[in-house]
């Protein structure tokens, strides 16, 4: 009898909670500015201003992961667009995934949007503080043998010289960024360039295959299919205005004038449905561009999930299309930064 009503106690203080995190966000909308604010050093949506940085604003700590799924379960009780419920899903299944060990994304400049959001209000304590944090969570990284690929770390030693190279950087940040350089500069990369190298890696390759495909099918299954919509095809020449960093993935710049963006809440797609955008345009692509994305994903299976050397890589793309070395070394880049994402056109598998 006891143990019953200890249950049922324990299930309405469940019950209550969740409903309390149901009124929280009782729209799609409000769930959404929620995840612009947590976010704001990852993909900043306004100017730094007066208001506090809040403990769960500082990137993939544990206040930050407590708060993220928070948002992402109220949202699950809304009624959702498909492709937004799409989303939600993905972005539920990646928080299985070790992304929490990898605070500072280095394709994002975290650390300039925490000093521009600095000039106006000193967080430098607590900008210090999460130096300290993501090279903590490095070294627990290796521990479970999770470590950055060699392209990963000559990003992030890049930023980090950037910013130690700035003026007027305060004191604490300088000193805690310095020794985090130092840590840096004896880091040993990991021999794979792809997911595939990573403990887990496997299926959060395949978990973004689903996601940005909308369909559900192995890797090796993807590559026979890449492999015949190529098979003939003659080396081809697609003209590629690219931006100097990876802070916007090459589908991102894709349609960075289209009139075809979808908005999402992805900030690591800059809240932008890129899958979607992709599907809308993909059957009226030149021969060129269905090439180019088709390489593109060949690429991707090849050193996501078959392991290949970033030069296998760099001798793929430049077998398919042709292009500059520069451009070649950007585009094996961004597979690497952005897995995935090249299969937002994997219904030119099925267009004739």
């Amino acid at each position: 009898m006891i143990k019953n009503l200890i249950w049922i106690c324990l299930s309405a203080l469940f019950l209550s909670a969740c409903s309390d995190v149901n009124k929280q966000y009782q729209s799609e909308e409000q769930a959404q500015q929620a995840l612009h604010s947590l976010n704001q050093f990852l993909r900043p949506t306004s100017k730094g201003t007066s208001v506090s940085v809040s403990e769960s604003q500082w990137p993939f700590s544990d206040a930050y992961l407590k708060e993220r799924h928070t948002i992402y379960q109220a949202m699950q009780s809304l009624e959702l667009a498909p492709v937004d419920k799409h989303l939600l899903d993905y972005l539920i299944i990646a928080e299985r995934f070790p992304q929490r060990y990898f605070s500072w994304p280095v394709y994002i400049p975290v650390l300039e949007n925490m000093l521009e959001y600095n000039q106006q209000q000193d967080i430098s304590a607590g900008i210090a503080g999460w130096i300290r944090f993501t090279q903590q969570q490095l070294v627990s990284a290796q521990e479970s043998k999770l470590r950055l690929n060699s392209i990963e770390l000559t990003a992030l030693q890049t930023q980090v010289a950037k910013s130690l190279a700035g003026d007027d950087l305060p004191a604490i940040i300088k000193q805690t960024l310095t020794n985090f350089n130092v840590f840096l500069a004896s880091y040993t990369p990991r021999g794979s360039a792809g997911l595939h190298g990573l403990s887990n890696g496997g299926p959060w390759y395949q978990s973004k295959l689903n996601y940005f495909s909308g369909t559900t099918k192995a890797p090796i299954n993807w590559l026979v299919a890449v492999q015949s919509q190529l098979q003939g095809s003659q080396q081809e020449v697609y003209s590629l205005n690219l931006a100097i960093d990876h802070q916007h993935s090459v589908l991102e710049q894709r349609f960075a004038q289209s009139k075809n963006q979808i908005a999402g809440f992805d900030w690591a797609q800059n809240y932008q449905n890129l899958s979607s955008s992709a599907q809308q345009v993909a059957a009226g692509l030149s021969n060129e561009e269905r090439t180019f994305w088709l390489t593109m994903m060949e690429t991707d299976l090849g050193i996501h999930y078959h392991a290949w050397t970033v030069q296998q890589a760099k001798v793929n793309l430049l077998k398919r299309l042709k292009m500059t070395p520069q451009q070649v070394d950007y585009l094996v880049a961004d597979i690497i930064f952005y897995p995935a994402q090249s299969f937002a056109f994997a219904t030119l598998l099925t267009t004739p």
